[in-house]
C-alpha cells in the first residue's frame, strides 16, 4: 500500500514517524509547499527506520501521489504564523480558519 502526506511540519512528521513505525505502508511520500523541508523530514526518520518494518519512504511532489490512499493533509498555517497563541483568545485557532481555507483550495487544485 502507498500513503501519502502533504505537509512536513510538526503534525504532517508525527503522522509520518506514526505510519513507519506501524508498518502499515509499503511506500510513503511526504509532499511539502518548500521540497528541502519534506527531504529533510525524510533524512531525519530514515536514521530510525532500520528499526522498523520495511517501508520505503521519500520527499515528492504532488504527481507522486499518484495511487495513494488514503493522503493525510496535514498542511496549514501554525498558530504562531497565525497569532493564535493566547489561549483566552475565545477566537482562539478560529483565527487560522481563513488562511487555512486558503491553503486546503490550493492543495485540491493540485493533480494527484
Amino acid at each position: 500500500m502507498k500513503i501519502g502526506v502533504i505537509g512536513a511540519g510538526a503534525v504532517g512528521s508525527a503522522c509520518l514517524l506514526s505510519s513507519i513505525l506501524r508498518g502499515i505502508a509499503r511506500e510513503i511520500v511526504v509532499v511539502n509547499r518548500d521540497r528541502k523541508r519534506a527531504k529533510a523530514v525524510v533524512t531525519h526518520l530514515q536514521y530510525g527506520a532500520a528499526l522498523s518494518s520495511v517501508v520505503q519512504f521519500h520527499d515528492g511532489e504532488y504527481s507522486d501521489l499518484t495511487g495513494a490512499a488514503p493522503i493525510m493533509i496535514t498542511a496549514g498555517m501554525n498558530e504562531k504564523a497565525g497569532r493564535a497563541i493566547h489561549r483566552s483568545d475565545p477566537a482562539g485557532r478560529l483565527k487560522l480558519l481563513e488562511s487555512n481555507v486558503g491553503i486546503y483550495r490550493q492543495i485540491n487544485k493540485a493533480r494527484f
